[in-house]
């Protein structure tokens, strides 16, 4: 597990996923063309203050990842 201490609101969690994840962005554009961007920017809001385990101004997110290791023979 990951625990994500390095946003002090939980919707800077968020705002960071829109300025710099691809599929979020993409998402965003998607949005944005169908006149819905406003709507999406409003759930991953909410999403980042249902997940946020913090506080409200020392946000924490625990993230579950998957490590793979190969070995050549």
């Amino acid at each position: 597990m990951l625990e994500v201490t390095a946003f002090t609101h939980p919707t800077d969690f968020g705002d960071h996923f829109k300025a710099s994840y691809g599929p979020t962005i993409a998402a965003l554009g998607n949005a944005s063309r169908d006149g819905r961007e406003h709507e999406l920017c409003d759930e991953i809001d909410r999403f980042s203050r249902d997940w946020n385990l913090g506080s409200e101004d020392a946000a924490r997110f625990e993230m579950e990842y998957l490590l793979a290791v190969g070995m050549r023979t």
